[in-house]
């Protein structure tokens, strides 16, 4: 059952059904349009009133002196996107349509030139003319903000749950970002309220309203009866309508039997209810004259194009008699004209006419429609509505209208560009000049494929690559993009080295390719390679003059130079491409938005955080915007990693779960990996050992397969490892394949195994090798480590020097603004100057390790640090008191443990010597250090050797 749709801001029909039984609703639309109210829903079951009631809205904002802009959806025209925002912005321009035109109509009809272009092209370049949502939203946004600056206006959307689905990503964008002043009114089933509307409202924020019709009581169903109607005959009709309007008045003719078994539920009554509903509209219909059925009939297959030239076309009646069937249409009551197009009174009657046409009449009525959009320069996405209903096999015009209508809406509208791509497909002739567009859909079939399943596009793909280099190239690159998401690298490498053979110098065949072999190459941790295919595409690029596809060579070039340790060219190259991609227009860089990442990861990494995370905004923007859900995995993984190293630990766990769910999406192994890899240490520092290790063991199940990225996993499973007290690490492997940009905190873990497992001197060398990596580098690395650095020399006990090195890791980190490190490093410190005996300078540097803690939302940090406070800051006095009082004195047990460990022996080999069980002597160990204040047994040989004499307990 369909409910009624608006009929437009300036007209609404004659007589219009009274409001009974609604005065709470009422006094709520007028405390609504009173002001202060953003947005008002309407919901309720079909034929309630909800129509009538956002139409009573729409007259008292008129009369309030708000704009008002009203459209509604049909189920009819689901499909085509954003037809309900098209039929208010036309209304709009109908309403202020004078000669001369208003501000308001010239921005309604701009605003409605940008919706109806966006499935268009524009001189064979359907790149630019793709849809470039984010642009067009902000546009909208910015357009409705000027209609309601001065006295506010109102857009009212009736049947949202019939709305196609960019439709209804707009109206979510309007909801997330509301313009000031501007009241939105939504009518609605109760069942199919759309999830973002709902959250609106269940969110209780005071400015939004619901009103939920519930059935009218026996008393307003009353008044809406004749008076001659009976008691009882008024009592049935109450019990069987349930209170509904629209069933009230379709059963009003209904026979006194009919309405008895319907009242007591007999089989086969709801199909009775609904033969009854049908059987009152299509005597409505049977009413009209022949001329009067077809005009309805032509007016329900041409829907919001229902203007009198249009049904006349569509009919094939001259002008005056299509004129005076319109006439009839209206004086029945069918409809109404809303400005020059005829619209049904209720949705109801529409599919009534439409479904009592014959069909073979109803397909070529549609071709005529389609036949009026071309010669007309209309719609691609109404003429694709349209072609669809009429098209058959060996229709070439057909197939590129579809085709072209498809192309337009991947990005907007996957799914019904996929219906559109394969239709057009299935209509295309067989022939061998028609190959490489064939090539060229199947291309773009596979785009929106991927989003659902990247082995299907990959499938589909297989068709492509093929053909001719001119016509497989697009096929190549994007088969590239889905071998890397599903961690194919070597696939990938090999697919574009052999494509790129065949392609010759032709820049633009060339250098996509050029870059998409970079891109593989850092993936691969191949600097060299990524670096000379990245050089080569940018030679060729200087030519073409594209600059998106240029910052993005430059951004894998930066990358590139990162991983060789070349971090002056780096910064140089970054700079280049971060100017590129400022300067190069949203719809440009929509194509290339993936490559957003490699650029804000290589600005994270040198320090450079504003331009990383503005570049990043728009690129997550757009790709949310254009639904290019391909790239969102690593738009937010490097997200992620922006904030991670920004002290925003709570945030980068957010955008990693986002990442994740986007991966598991598109079902990307890889990406999801890198999710995870990003996610461990925050989620370590926030959430602590448990979830942290949990995440570690599914990293090592299913670890990245790019080079780059498993020494990087390597290395944060390590750190989550030695964190929950695993010295001996269960961890993803390390790829034969190391770069630069990876070997400071590979050096710097490893010298922090080596302590954990008494082995000084491989931590101390393991952590100078990190220093000397480091040298010249950013502050995070040169932090990392001096940070390894002097834990590897409070294992030696050489606690001035490790001291130093805390401090200048402090400094490091603050300046490269992680402050979840520069919390350990001052928690170090803390340990530090505790055991040197200088409480007032642990105290110190225990608060700033909590600062840090509670500045980067580190909670399990801050709560470890709070239990181990008052033994950090206790062992200054300790300590004092023991350089003080001489050498602690041992038990006669504890000096032979002492000695034997001191001798190099292992707690396994102590207690065989001693004959005593091995948890024994782990306990004397445990006092030795105590009483020592020491962590190794190096560090306890080196005390106890440099006292010839150990003192003995009495």
């Amino acid at each position: 059952m369909a409910d009624g749709g608006l009929t437009g801001s300036a007209s609404v029909p004659p007589s219009p059904p009274a409001l009974v039984g609604r005065a709470g609703e009422l006094a709520r639309v007028e405390e609504a349009v009173a002001g202060g109210c953003r947005l008002v829903l309407i919901d309720g079951e079909p034929g309630m009133g909800k129509t009538r009631l956002l139409e009573h809205l729409v007259e008292r904002a008129h009369a309030a002196g708000r704009t008002v802009l009203a459209g509604s959806a049909t189920e009819f025209e689901s499909l085509v996107p954003f037809g309900m925002y098209v039929d208010a912005f036309t209304r709009l321009s109908d309403e202020y349509g004078a000669p001369r035109g208003t501000p308001a109509g010239d921005l309604a009809e701009a605003a409605l030139r940008t919706l109806l272009s966006m499935g268009g092209t524009s001189d064979g370049d359907t790149v630019r003319a793709r849809l470039d949502r984010y642009h067009t939203y902000r546009g909208i946004r910015a357009f409705l903000s000027h209609l309601a600056a001065d006295r506010g206006a109102v857009l009212a959307l009736d049947d949202l749950h019939w709305a196609d689905a960019p439709s209804l990503e707009l109206t979510e964008f309007l909801l997330r970002r509301p313009p000031v002043g501007l009241l939105l009114a939504i009518g609605c089933r109760s069942d199919l309220i759309p999830s973002m509307v709902g959250d609106a409202v269940a969110r209780r924020d005071p400015r939004v309203i619901r009103l939920s019709l519930a059935p009218l009581d026996e008393g307003a169903v009353a008044s809406l009866m004749p008076a001659d109607v009976g008691p009882r005959r008024r009592r049935l009709l109450h019990r069987v309508s349930g209170g509904n309007p629209l069933f009230l008045r379709a059963l009003l003719d209904a026979g006194d039997t009919t309405l008895t078994e319907l009242a007591d539920g007999r089989p086969g009554a709801a199909l009775a209810l609904e033969q009854t509903l049908l059987a009152v509209l299509r005597r409505e219909l049977d009413r009209l004259t022949p001329t009067g059925r077809r005009a309805a009939h032509a007016a329900a297959v041409s829907g919001e194009l229902a203007s009198l030239l249009v049904i006349s076309h569509v009919a094939e009646l001259d002008a005056a008699t299509a004129a005076a069937a319109v006439d009839e249409l209206c004086r029945q009551g069918l409809g109404t004209l809303a400005g020059a197009r005829f619209v049904f009174r209720h949705p109801l009657v529409r599919a009534a006419a439409y479904d009592t046409c014959g069909p073979g009449w109803r397909i070529a009525a549609h071709a005529r429609v389609a036949d009026y959009l071309r010669r007309n320069d209309g719609s691609l996405a109404l003429l694709a509505h349209h072609t669809e209903r009429c098209a058959e096999h060996g229709d070439e015009e057909a197939a590129r209208t579809l085709g072209e209508a498809g192309i337009a809406y991947v990005d907007s509208a996957p799914a019904t560009a996929v219906r559109l791509l394969s239709d057009a497909l299935r209509l295309l002739p067989e022939r061998d000049d028609l190959v490489p567009y064939r090539g060229h859909l199947l291309t773009w079939l596979a785009r929106g494929t991927a989003p659902g399943s990247l082995t299907e596009a990959r499938r589909i793909l297989q068709e492509v690559i093929h053909l001719p280099h001119d016509v497989a190239t697009a096929a190549v690159a994007f088969s590239s993009v889905i071998s890397r998401l599903l961690g194919r690298l070597d696939e990938a490498r090999a697919l574009l080295s052999a494509h790129a053979r065949r392609a010759g110098q032709d820049p633009r065949v060339r250098a996509p390719l050029l870059v998409e072999v970079a891109a593989v190459a850092v993936l691969r941790a191949d600097p060299e390679g990524a670096r000379r295919h990245a050089l080569e595409a940018i030679g060729l690029l200087a030519k073409a003059a594209d600059p998106t596809l240029g910052a993005a060579a430059y951004a894998l070039l930066a990358l590139a130079c990162l991983q060789d340790g070349d971090v002056a060219a780096a910064r140089s190259h970054s700079r280049r491409a971060g100017w590129l991609m400022d300067s190069a227009p949203d719809t440009a860089l929509a194509t290339h938005v993936e490559l957003v990442a490699a650029l804000s990861w290589g600005e994270t990494c040198l320090e450079r955080p504003a331009d990383a995370e503005r570049h990043l905004d728009r690129g997550i923007d757009l790709a949310r915007m254009s639904g290019r859900s391909n790239d969102m995995p690593y738009l937010l993984i490097a997200q992620a990693h922006r904030k991670a190293r920004g002290g925003r630990l709570a945030e980068a766990i957010d955008a990693a779960e986002h990442a994740a769910a986007a991966s598991e999406y598109i079902r990307s192994s890889e990406t999801l990996a890198m999710a995870r890899c990003v996610m461990l240490l925050p989620v370590l520092w926030r959430h602590g050992v448990r979830p942290a290790m949990e995440l570690a063991d599914q990293l090592t199940d299913a670890a990245p397969g790019s080079a780059w990225w498993l020494a990087m996993a390597h290395v944060a499973v390590a750190r989550v490892r030695l964190a929950a007290g695993r010295t001996r690490v269960h961890a993803p492997p390390l790829p034969p394949a190391l770069s630069s940009d990876t070997e400071v905190e590979r050096l710097a873990v490893q010298s922090l195994q080596a302590g954990a497992d008494g082995d000084v001197g491989t931590a101390l060398a393991r952590s100078a090798g990190a220093l000397a990596a480091a040298a010249g580098g950013p502050a995070y690395h040169l932090g990392i480590a001096y940070d390894a650095r002097a834990r590897a020399l409070c294992h030696r006990d050489e606690l001035d020097e490790a001291a130093a090195a805390a401090e200048i890791a402090a400094e490091r980190f603050a300046e490269s603004g992680a402050a979840a490190e520069r919390g350990l490093a001052h928690q170090l410190l803390a340990d530090v100057h505790g055991r040197m005996g200088d409480v007032a300078r642990c105290r110190t540097e225990l608060g700033r390790a909590k600062a840090a803690y509670k500045e980067s939302g580190a909670d399990w940090l801050a709560g470890r640090l709070a239990r181990e406070e008052r033994r950090l800051a206790a062992r200054g006095p300790r300590y004092a008191a023991r350089q003080s009082a001489g050498p602690p004195p041992l038990t006669a047990r504890e000096r032979q443990v002492a000695e034997l460990v001191s001798q190099g022996l292992t707690n396994r080999e102590v207690a065989q010597h001693l004959q005593v069980s091995q948890k024994t002597v782990e306990t004397h160990v445990a006092r030795i250090f105590s009483k020592y204040d020491v962590r190794s047994r190096v560090a306890l040989a080196r005390r106890l050797a440099s006292r010839e004499d150990l003192p003995v307990a009495e």
